[in-house]
């Protein structure tokens, strides 16, 4: 069995892949580089202990990273506790995609495994919305080519911006009130940050769509896309698996001989 890893600047979602293909298990760490690597090693075990076959059964781990220093913890961390080697996710020619970009190095590893994703799971043009630490819209033609796409904040980095610039503003729970004139301070907060959040989503992809093609395909993926797929009226596909999938078939295409 694989790992699959998307390392992201606050969390590191990992993936238990079957050989088919599927995410059987998926699991969230921070991705907090000032842990030992014994101490991530001994959390993982832990982790995948619940898999058939426990950690007997993985035979490798795939990465995609936009944090080097975490990714050295957890290289380390996989090959003393599990025995198994880390290899890194990164766009080659034998991924079968293209990056038509003006800086195709610039290219965050986890925009790649989206756009292969989507390329292999929903054939045809899409628009990959990864609701992460900072909200990706990443736009593929139908031959997989990665062509841009857009980058804001993501919901939880922007309201942990304003609770602290804010002495008087109180943290609030994640929700959608009925309402779009808030009575309260809290449903202002929620109405700015979450309603705010959809409406923008919403917009940049009438948008996309409309200089590019009307008839492309939404995909929400990312921890928050189930909560606010159905406050999107764009969103297409729900697929919270998305970024691991992509690593998942980028291994077998740039490792076949371990696949």
């Amino acid at each position: 069995m694989l790992l699959v890893a998307d390392i992201g600047n606050t969390e590191t979602v990992l993936g238990a892949r079957h050989s088919g293909g599927e995410i059987l298990r998926r699991w969230r760490i921070r991705s907090d580089p000032r842990r030992t690597p014994d101490e991530i090693g001994v959390l993982i075990r832990e982790l995948i202990d619940v898999l058939p076959g426990g950690a007997s059964s993985v035979d490798g781990l795939c990465a995609a990273s936009v944090v080097p220093p975490f990714t050295d913890v957890l290289a380390e961390a996989a090959e003393r506790h599990l025995g198994i080697v880390l290899r890194e996710f990164r766009w080659s020619r034998e991924l079968g995609i293209r990056l038509e970009v003006d800086e195709p190095e610039r290219v965050g590893a986890d925009r790649v495994a989206n756009a292969l994703g989507a390329h292999l799971a929903y054939p045809g043009p899409a628009i990959v919305v990864d609701f992460g630490t900072a909200m990706t819209f990443d736009v593929v033609a139908d031959d997989g080519a990665f062509l841009g796409g857009a980058i804001a904040p993501g919901v939880e980095a922007s309201a942990a911006s304003l609770f602290s610039r804010t002495a008087l503003l109180p943290r609030v729970a994640f929700g959608f009130p009925d309402t779009m004139i808030g009575r309260t301070t809290v449903e202002n907060l929620q109405i700015g940050l979450y309603h705010g959040a959809a409406l923008m989503v919403d917009g940049l992809v009438e948008r996309i769509r409309a200089e590019w093609d009307p008839g492309a395909r939404v995909v929400a993926t990312g921890g928050l896309a189930a909560r606010f797929a159905g406050r999107c009226a764009s969103v297409d596909v729900v697929d919270p698996d998305l970024t691991l999938k992509g690593i998942g078939w980028g291994h077998d295409r740039l490792h076949p001989a371990t696949a």
